[in-house]
Formats: structure tokens, sequence, C-alpha cells
């Protein structure tokens, strides 16, 4: 008899998303204070195994159920979260760099391909077939905006014009589907429940940026600098959700809080390098914030694996 329980959704892919992200913190962390890199190592190796579990768990749907993925690839918002997959191999190729250095060349290489790859499919679909307005949502930046992460992998490792590539192709999307989601949010009713924590997604392109270009440029440049303060104003602009947020019941989407926040306080690090705006005591409760909420975020998402909750969202 089928287990349920292995029919994991698409959108659950962006958890590997959000631990990488909590490890590239603590990598950022651990780099500022001067500390051992255990901590960024260990959660590194866990998001590792957690996206080899998930690729598992999804192939296995794939031949269990193949007309759930099929209809989760057809569908107007799950679609979106297909390039979560290559991004999770250019994540994990950044943070197994400095300790496996091949491995990480061949992984956010074989996500970079990936990332090119669904991007020209999706928007391809984009372009080929018409898109109801609500489901219009901020998880649309995952598949073309995605590609800003490639320079933070590729400039290292001396490929400039790759990155210069990437970053260009991803700016030209967020420019594009910024003033899109923007036009959705303003004309439309409220995003339903579900896709509400997607809001969040609006802060990782901007941040992500910045840290791309950061890493092609070495110096804080005009363009950078106002990615960063881009980032912040997308912060501000959603604390006063955060009492809505909290009211909301468990989604697989709550990961969409996870990578986003773990990438702007990676940006908050960076920036203070070349202007000190943050105390020590600012970028500790920050990384503590981040590492609390996915916390909490991982624990309910096992607590519904466990309940059978999941396979409702599969």
């Amino acid at each position: 008899m089928l287990n349920h329980r292995l029919l994991i959704p698409l959108p659950l892919f962006a958890s590997v998303m959000g631990l990488a992200g909590l490890a590239m913190v603590w990598r950022a962390a651990e780099t500022h204070w001067g500390l051992d890199h255990t901590l960024s190592w260990l959660v590194t190796h866990f998001a590792a195994g957690t996206f080899v579990v998930l690729i598992a768990a999804y192939a296995f749907k794939w031949f269990a159920e193949p007309e759930r993925v099929l209809a989760e690839l057809n569908h107007p918002v799950r679609i979106n979260f297909l390039p979560a997959i290559s991004i999770n191999l250019i994540l994990l190729g950044i943070l197994m760099t400095p300790w496996y250095p091949q491995v990480g060349l061949d992984m956010w290489r074989i996500g970079a391909v990936l990332q090119l790859l669904l991007t020209l499919i999706i928007v391809n679909i984009w372009l080929n077939s018409e898109r109801p307005t609500a489901s219009i949502n901020p998880a649309w930046f995952i598949p073309a905006v995605g590609n800003v992460l490639v320079p933070v992998a590729a400039a290292p490792a001396g490929y400039v014009m790759t990155s210069w590539f990437f970053l260009s192709l991803g700016l030209f999307f967020w420019g594009i589907l910024v003033t899109v989601i923007f036009y959705r949010l303003i004309t439309k009713p409220p995003l339903e429940p579900q896709m509400r924590p997607t809001l969040v997604v609006m802060i990782a392109p901007p941040a992500v940026s910045f840290i791309a270009l950061l890493t092609l440029t070495n110096e804080l440049t005009v363009a950078s600098q106002s990615l960063f303060f881009i980032a912040i104003f997308f912060v501000l602009l959603l604390l006063p959700q955060v009492p809505s947020f909290l009211r909301l019941p468990y989604f697989p989407s709550w990961w969409a809080y996870t990578f986003p926040l773990a990438a702007c306080t990676v940006a908050c690090f960076r920036f203070n390098q070349f202007h000190k705006v943050l105390s020590d005591a600012m970028l500790m409760g920050l990384v503590g914030l981040v590492t609390t909420i996915i916390g909490i975020v991982f624990a309910r998402t096992i607590l519904a694996l466990v309940r059978d909750e999941m396979s409702h969202h599969a």
C-alpha cells in the first residue's frame, strides 16, 4: 500500500534553500568573528543530506503517482518552484567549495546549466500560455531571478563573463517581474493564505544581487549599494505584515520565509565590511533570529510529515 507520507509537494524543495541560507549565515558569522567553521560545516552537510532525501522522495512520487507530478508541473504557481532544485545545486556548490573544491565546482556548474535551461522552459511557458492574474505571486521570482546566485559561485572560480551573463539575466527579469507582481498585489485581491509567505521572497532578489555584484567587483559601487538598500526597504515594507504571517496555518510555503531572510542577513555582514552601520550585537541578533525562524519552520515541517499533513499539499 502506498505510503502517502512519501508524497512530498514540489514547493518543499525551498526547504533546502532555507537550510543552505542558514549555512551561509553561519559561515558569514564565523568569518566575521574569527570562529571555527564547525557549525556551518554541519548545517551544509545537513542541507545536502536533506536535498538527497527530497530528490529520492520526489523520484518515488514520480514513479508512484506520475499524475500528481504532472499536475504540479502544469500548475500556474507550483511550476515556479521547479528551479528550486537547480538553485539548491548552486547553493550547495557555493557551500561545498571551501571543503570539497571539485565537488563544489561540479555542483554549481550543473546547477547553473539546469537553472538556465529551466529559465528558458518556464519563460517560454509564460509566453505561450495564458497565466491567470490570481496565480501571479512572488514565487515567480524563483525561475528567472534565481540566476543572480550563479556569480556568487562562478566569480571566485574565475568565470567572470559567465557571472555577468547570469547576473544580467536575473536583473533583467527582476525588473520585469517586480513590476508585474506589484501590479497584481495593488490591483487584485490579497494573496490566498497559503501564498502569503511568498511575499518575503521579494527580499531575496536585491539581497542576492547585492552579494553577487560585490563578489564580482570587490567594491561597494553605487549599483551594489542601491541593491542593498532596496533589500532593506522590502524588509521594512513587510514588517507590518508580521502579525498576519504569525496567524497563518502551516503550509510548505512557510519555507519562503527562510532563504530571503538568510540572504539579507549575509548581505548585512557583507555591507558591514565597508560601512559598520550594524553593531556586533545587532548582527548577533540577526543570526539568532534567522536561526530561530528556520528552526521553527523545520520543526513544523517534520511535525507535518509525522502527522501526514504533507500529503494533502502534494
